[in-house]
């Protein structure tokens, strides 16, 4: 990956990139208010990865007692395939450590052939199926990940 790639904690001045990627990558987008909403919360772990100060992707989870729920993640078309989501993903796991949470899930389509792969290599087992989850009417894999 090239060298001029930084993953740092979101702030507010990223949630219009971030929200413009949203509605780039996405069919069924996150409200832009989910992303100020949860920004506002102790518990949300929030990341974003640049290049030349452009956010390039993203990742959102909220980490409650000790459970990490993954809520969102997305790495614009021209960056995929690089490890982008893995470091963010990675970033994610280390900060919900910290915070003493070790069991994480997150909810990914059936369909996200790319995304379950990631999730696999990331530890991450499909443990039961979530039906009409999406607003759309998709149903979703909750997959799942536990750490001692």
């Amino acid at each position: 990956m090239p060298n001029e790639i930084e993953i740092r904690p979101m702030k507010f001045d990223d949630i219009d990139a971030v929200y413009g990627l949203e509605l780039k990558l996405f069919a069924s987008p996150w409200p832009r208010v989910f992303f100020e909403n949860d920004l506002n919360l102790l518990a949300t772990i929030a990341f974003v990865s640049t290049a030349q100060n452009k956010v390039i992707g993203y990742v959102l989870g909220s980490c409650v007692s000790d459970e990490l729920h993954v809520q969102n993640i997305a790495v614009a078309e021209e960056w995929q395939r690089k490890g982008l989501a893995m470091q963010l993903m990675n970033g994610l796991e280390h900060e919900a450590l910290s915070r003493n949470c070790r069991h994480f899930y997150l909810e990914v389509r059936p369909n996200n052939r790319s995304a379950i792969r990631l999730y696999e290599k990331l530890g991450y087992a499909v443990l039961y199926t979530r039906y009409h989850y999406y607003l759309d009417g998709d149903d979703a894999y909750v997959m799942t990940k536990e750490l001692k």
